[in-house]
């Protein structure tokens, strides 16, 4: 699977997530001239959620790099390449792909985006939330990190 499909598949998977907690879908993949917003929901609590989805395809990630997929490394430095990385679970997380200059940008947006929108009747302000989808080999595992924002 390519970037984009990946990405679409993790976005899917968690709007069927916070559906099924009881949110209601608003908005998804609403673009501004500074950056985008996964998802748009509002919550059981009337609580406006924006939500980044990072995905992760971990069958890719966890392959075993050996000497053979770098042909231009030889001898010591394909050997530390392959030790570096082969530990089971020794692979970027969803979570890692969510540094601080990214959620300072996501916080912008999500400003920007219920500034915008004032009409939205809400009773308990906005949230900012991360939720990380790892696909694996027989499983998707999930996790939602609320209130994200520094």
């Amino acid at each position: 699977m390519d970037r984009g499909i990946i990405g679409r598949f993790g976005e899917d998977v968690a709007c069927e997530y916070l559906a099924n907690s009881g949110n209601k879908i608003i908005d998804r993949n609403f673009k501004t001239k500074f950056g985008e917003i996964d998802v748009v929901s509002i919550s059981s609590d009337k609580t406006l959620l924006f939500v980044e989805v990072k995905t992760i395809d971990a069958r890719k990630m966890s392959q075993k790099i050996n000497e053979k997929s770098y042909p231009h490394l030889s001898g010591n430095a394909g050997n530390l390449m392959a030790k570096n990385y082969t530990v089971a679970g020794d692979y970027i997380k969803p979570e890692d792909e969510m540094s601080y200059s990214k959620r300072a940008k996501f916080q912008k947006i999500a400003e920007w985006y219920a500034n915008k929108h004032g009409g939205l009747s809400l009773e308990n302000g906005y949230q900012l939330d991360m939720i990380a989808v790892e696909i694996k080999d027989n499983s998707i595992d999930l996790r939602h990190y609320k209130n994200i924002h520094d």
